[in-house]
């Protein structure tokens, strides 16, 4: 997905996307499909599932930086280097491109030391990902009471073997290999089946 494509999509006004300045990235070494696609789009500043991202701020944490500038007692250490932090998940794990890995996108795991764990092959993946799911939480939640939070994960299994394979299609490492994407997945059905006994 193209960032002028995202930006024409992803039209939420309590969720605005963010596009960061040319100035702030340079510093940062990235490829420049991923500097267009922060420049031009930019990322939502929260997404579901329970998903922040950096504003264009000057602010070690609300900003876009380098782990190391986050987290000092890393700065000794070179393997960290590679991580510019774009965001964090629900759980405090920053979400983080890897330079060393052509800006693949990473969950970095706060409790084990940084260890990394897959999310995204890219950011335009990571972008279509936010625009699957935003589209599968709309469809299930149409005609739905608002003060119904729990109905989110009353979805039938066409709505999910839909977004999967549309998951699967964009970037199917994410919904195979161990990671972000894969364990939503997980978690969406193990709640489905604790509250509403579908299986």
């Amino acid at each position: 997905m193209s960032p002028q494509e995202f930006k024409n999509i992803w039209t939420n006004d309590s969720k605005p996307l963010s596009p960061l300045t040319l100035a702030r990235l340079h510093r940062f070494s990235l490829s420049k499909p991923t500097i267009d696609f922060l420049t031009i789009a930019g990322l939502p500043t929260h997404a579901q599932p329970d998903l922040s991202f950096a504003k264009d701020v000057d602010d070690t944490f609300y900003g876009i930086n380098k782990l190391t500038e986050q987290y000092h007692f890393l700065d000794k250490n070179s393997e960290f280097e590679k991580y510019i932090v774009i965001g964090s998940c629900r759980d405090g794990d920053a979400i983080a491109i890897d330079r060393d890995s052509e800006d693949q996108i990473v969950q970095l795991d706060h409790e084990d030391l940084f260890s990394p764990a897959y999310f995204n092959n890219s950011i335009e993946a990571l972008a279509d990902f936010l625009i699957l799911f935003r589209d599968f939480e709309s469809e299930v939640l149409k005609d739905k009471k608002p003060e119904e939070n729990l109905q989110f994960f009353n979805f039938n299994n066409d709505q999910f073997d839909n977004l999967k394979k549309k998951m699967l299609i964009s970037d199917s490492k994410a919904v195979t290999e161990k990671g972000f994407w894969k364990d939503e997945l997980d978690i969406l059905l193990s709640i489905r089946q604790e509250c509403f006994g579908k299986k």
